[in-house]
């Protein structure tokens, strides 16, 4: 059954008002991460030492896999806005009501019933036709979303990219922040940019269509198995928040 978290943050306090229990809220969270741990193994130089000041405390979260693939196949060549407008329209049509203006992720096997007419006024665009693919290999157990769980990040990834519309970032999105895998490093455009311009010198001669696996495997060599939050606090930098 769905529910609403709503989460408020006051200085070290975070308040949360829901219906789930403590131990639903620390796993998605990620509260008991150990973030000085992890500060201890990525704090690898002067940038990433500034950023953590900057950002100290941010956490990544433990999304449900369903919800966060989806999510990022409708990322793929869109923008911030239109990916939170066709997730809430989707959410609205096929979705159960929560409360007034809330709606549930609709379920694979909800999506699996419908046709790409009926999924036109979520505004998916060419993304449509692979949400609704994948939505009906999982309603039929054609595809175990969720037991690559116990796979390691190289047998997930490869796994992942079977699907239709699912690229090297977008699986590493999803291995790391719905799967755990903390050695994931996601290289879309703006990691890109700040890596090219802090760490450039060690991927020169790349070939355009190697430069992001290239900049991957360098972030899991210099930041180490927590790679994945060093990418966070990049990302962070990169946006400008």
């Amino acid at each position: 059954m769905s529910s609403i978290i709503r989460a408020k943050q006051d200085g070290d306090e975070l308040m949360i008002v829901s219906s789930l229990d403590e131990k639903f809220i620390r796993h998605y969270f990620r509260l008991d991460d150990d973030l000085e741990k992890i500060y201890s193994k990525i704090n690898r130089d002067e940038i990433m030492d500034s950023l953590i000041r900057k950002y100290h405390g941010l956490r990544l979260i433990n999304q449900d896999p369903w919800e966060c693939l989806v999510s990022y196949i409708c990322s793929s060549n869109n923008t911030i806005r239109n990916i939170r407008n066709s997730i809430r329209k989707m959410c609205e049509c096929f979705g159960e009501k929560i409360e007034d203006g809330y709606y549930s992720f609709p379920l694979p096997e909800m999506l699996s019933r419908i046709n790409k007419r009926e999924m036109e006024q979520c505004s998916l665009g060419f993304r449509a036709p692979r949400v609704l693919e994948i939505a009906t290999g999982i309603a039929k157990h054609e595809f175990e979303l969720y037991g690559l769980r116990d796979l390691s990040y190289d047998e997930g990834r490869r796994e992942l990219m079977k699907i239709n519309g699912v690229g090297g970032k977008i699986a590493d999105c999803v291995l790391l922040f719905a799967f755990g895998k903390l050695e994931s490093f996601p290289v879309d455009t703006h990691i890109e940019q700040i890596m090219d311009r802090i760490y450039s010198e060690n991927w020169k001669g790349a070939k355009k269509s190697k430069k992001r696996e290239e900049i991957a495997k360098f972030a899991r060599t210099y930041f180490g198995k927590y790679c994945g939050y060093a990418q966070e606090y990049l990302y962070m930098e990169d946006l400008g928040l």
